[in-house]
């Protein structure tokens, strides 16, 4: 007898048998895919398709060295400094004030739409009806108002039908105001594009457009050394996209244009006033010269002052620039003397420091007024740029002060050399003196007026420049491929979401089935052996095994005792073949009644004992329904002879059955009372093999009180039925020496399980050759 003992069963991961548990499913993953392929298809053919739109603009440089008229171009806001000016700009592309600029241009706070039985098309171009708001209601100027959609149906000549969401009718006529919820509106009908069955009419708050505008148009630097920027945005409709692109641009270019000509517009009042100043003293300079020259009858002094003029020429002529310079100041200390938001005149000629206190004064007075269009006196950044100009017009105030002291003091200085060489000429007349006085202020006021006008050309000049901020470098332009949604990942994502689902599906199935299958199932959890596996029945099936019987059934039992045969010992008393299982329903009377149909012949009788007196259900495959006394009588009384126990089965002559007999109040004790072994002992001699059909050890107790007479333990695991846990059951007892030379059978092994049936074939060419329709091969992989 080879002993069967329980070893440690090591756990490993065998992959190709987990691979096949989802690979015999693979028309559930095929039917999946399938599925979200459609699906894909569905979505794809239904979605709205998003396109991108780009154009470009690009910078000049600013350049650092250019003087008169140039430089004035320059300080002006022509080019840009460097990359940061350009990170600066993105600010002002996005900035409300020009979205809010281009949502009007563009009439962007109303949407068309062609209704579709499924989908609506947005309409941009060739629209059959243009509908404009010509005002709000108060509450939705206080931003209450988010949008409204109306469905307008053209009805009889020049009039149409209004529906909103609540199906509420509203009548109108074209070309006449209509007043709705939220404001009133006016519909125009264009004669040119044919009207169909519906549209579809959606009124925005332009505010709400404009936020849409701020997260849907895109700004990058591609290159900022190369000054270009990049302005993007994605839509439905290409040709919305691309106007939108456009205006914005174009008022992007409009804005810088106006805020390079509001400085040289200050400057130019500035120089007109202080012509008019200089034009007056001009004139009256001239006037006290001519009255000088007639009552003194003076015709030319220079030749008499030509010597003594000599020495004092360069004093002179420097004197007249620092006066000019005095002059100067003075006036632009009566301008630095208003209040602090009025711009002063730059680019003058003065001192480089003073020119640049009064450029930073000028340039930060001038974003401070772009921000209030934007923000309040409240707003923190206001406030905190209001101290900045304060402190700048402070530090312009000083520098101007600082600067006529210089000139203060170099014209002392002048003057005082002045006086000196005046001592050389003091034979030149009296009049001399004065007529010099009176020509040396007609000088100034002429050099001062000459330069004025100089600056107000310059100045001019600026003003008629209408050079764009940025150049346009591309207009414009759409992507002929969609960005979303895109066909290959769309298709791809659902190859790879069908394939998931259903893995997932049967991951969660396999995670919670705990359930034994397959002979692999049980090799996991115990070292004991399996002698065969039994094919699952259908109950239109004959469940014996008959004579001359070549069914997949009776081949399965063939196996199993050929196998036993390594299992039980040598002897020459029968071999006692105890079978088990550990709860009801396993089929364990099925193997017990077909083992000793199977063992039994005409060399050996065998004998099937029923020994699970609680629950006898060996009389299910007896022909005659009558009820037979059994083992139960047996072990009660002493006096029953065991002859009269014992009956021939039907189905094979060589088999004896005796049956449970009556249902005890008392199994257990009957079974451990010794008259069971004593039977054991007397049948022995007669028989070649007694089967004995137990109770389920899980149960009840009554099958380990008479497992000590058996040489072998079938113990019957059913495939689907059994459980993961009965297993440890199994174990244990061996462990614990309450069964001995214990071998698994599997009973209700299904084809596609993988049993020795699927792979080789039970009856071998004996078996039915009716084909299994392909559709139920398909569902049963």
């Amino acid at each position: 007898m080879q002993q069967i003992e329980l070893q440690e069963k090591e756990e490993t991961l065998d992959l190709r048998r987990v691979l096949g548990k989802y690979l015999r499913r693979w028309p559930w993953f095929a039917i999946s895919v399938l599925l979200f392929i459609i699906g894909a298809y569905i979505y794809l053919r239904y979605s709205v398709p998003q396109y991108q739109s780009k154009t470009t603009l690009k910078y000049d440089k600013k350049q650092t060295d250019l003087t008169s008229a140039l430089a004035d171009l320059d300080n002006l806001g022509m080019g840009l400094g460097n990359a940061d000016e350009l990170k600066s700009e993105v600010a002002v592309i996005k900035s409300r004030p020009i979205l809010m600029q281009v949502v009007n241009n563009l009439n962007l706070n109303i949407q068309y739409y062609n209704e579709g039985e499924i989908k609506d098309s947005e309409l941009f171009i060739n629209m059959p009806i243009v509908a404009k708001v010509i005002r709000y209601n108060d509450n939705e100027r206080n931003k209450k108002f988010i949008s409204s959609e109306y469905t307008v149906a053209k009805e009889v000549g020049n009039n149409f039908i209004l529906w909103d969401k609540k199906k509420k009718e509203i009548k109108g006529t074209f070309n006449k105001p209509l007043r709705l919820d939220f404001g009133t509106v006016i519909l125009q009908r264009n004669q040119t594009v044919a009207f169909r069955s519906k549209y579809k009419i959606v009124f925005w708050n332009p505010l709400e457009k404009v936020k849409g505008l701020e997260k849907t148009i895109q700004v990058d630097i591609p290159d900022q050394k190369a000054l270009l920027m990049d302005i993007s945005m994605v839509g439905t409709v290409p040709e919305k996209s691309e106007a939108i692109l456009n205006e914005v641009t174009k008022q992007y270019n409009l804005d810088g244009l106006k805020d390079k000509n509001l400085q040289a517009q200050n400057t130019q009042e500035f120089i007109d006033k202080r012509l008019e100043v200089i034009t007056r003293d001009l004139s009256g300079v001239e006037n006290q010269k001519e009255d000088f020259q007639s009552r003194n009858r003076i015709v030319d002094l220079q030749t008499q002052a030509q010597l003594a003029l000599q020495n004092t020429n360069e004093n002179t002529k420097a004197l007249l620039e620092q006066q000019a310079q005095l002059e100067l100041l003075n006036s632009l200390a009566d301008e630095a003397a208003k209040n602090a938001t009025q711009i002063m005149p730059s680019n003058l000629g003065l001192n480089p420091s003073l020119e640049q206190a009064i450029s930073q004064y000028n340039t930060l007075l001038i974003s401070r007024n772009k921000t209030l269009k934007q923000a309040t006196n409240e707003n923190p950044a206001v406030i905190e740029m209001n101290k900045e100009i304060l402190a700048l017009k402070e530090i312009v105030r000083d520098n101007i002060a600082q600067q006529k002291d210089a000139v203060k003091s170099s014209i002392a200085q002048l003057s005082s050399q002045i006086n000196v060489n005046n001592g050389v000429i003091d034979k030149v007349p009296g009049q001399s003196k004065v007529y010099r006085g009176i020509e040396r202020q007609q000088n100034l006021k002429e050099q001062l007026f000459l330069f004025l006008l100089q600056k107000r050309e310059e100045n001019a000049i600026n003003l008629s420049v209408n050079v764009p901020k940025a150049k346009i470098v591309n207009p414009a332009y759409t992507d002929d491929i969609p960005v979303s949604p895109q066909k290959n990942i769309i298709f791809l994502g659902a190859i790879i979401l069908g394939l998931l689902f259903p893995f997932f599906i049967f991951y969660l199935y396999f995670m919670w089935d705990d359930k034994i299958y397959t002979r692999d199932d049980v090799k996991e959890r115990s070292s004991l052996g399996i002698l065969a596996d039994i094919p699952a029945l259908k109950d239109n099936e004959n469940h014996l095994v008959q004579k001359n019987d070549f069914s997949e059934l009776a081949e399965a039992f063939r196996v199993l005792v050929s196998n036993l045969k390594f299992v039980l010992p040598n002897k020459d008393s029968a071999k006692v073949i105890m079978v088990t299982s550990s709860v009801k329903g396993e089929g364990k009377t099925l193997v017990s009644v077909n083992l000793a149909l199977t063992l039994a012949n005409k060399n050996g009788r065998a004998l099937l004992i029923g020994s699970d007196i609680r629950n006898p259900q060996i009389q299910r495959y007896d022909s005659e329904h009558i009820k037979r006394k059994g083992l139960t009588e047996y072990l009660y009384d002493e006096a029953v002879d065991v002859e009269d126990l014992i009956h021939t089965s039907d189905t094979n002559p060589y088999c004896d059955i005796i049956y449970a007999g009556s249902i005890p109040p008392n199994p257990q004790e009957l079974l451990s009372n010794g008259r069971y072994q004593e039977l054991i002992k007397q049948m022995s001699p007669d028989y070649a093999y007694i089967v004995i059909d137990s109770a389920p050890l899980m149960l009840v107790s009554d099958t380990l009180s008479i497992a000590n007479v058996a040489d072998a333990t079938l113990y019957v695991i059913r495939s689907g039925v059994s459980r993961n846990i009965l297993m440890d059951f199994v174990n244990d007892l061996v462990r614990d020496s309450k069964l001995s030379n214990v071998v698994f059978v599997i009973n209700g092994i299904s084809k596609h399980l993988g049993g020795y049936g699927s792979n080789y074939g039970y009856g071998y060419g004996y078996t039915s050759d009716k084909q299994t329709p392909w559709w139920q091969k398909f569902f049963t992989k």
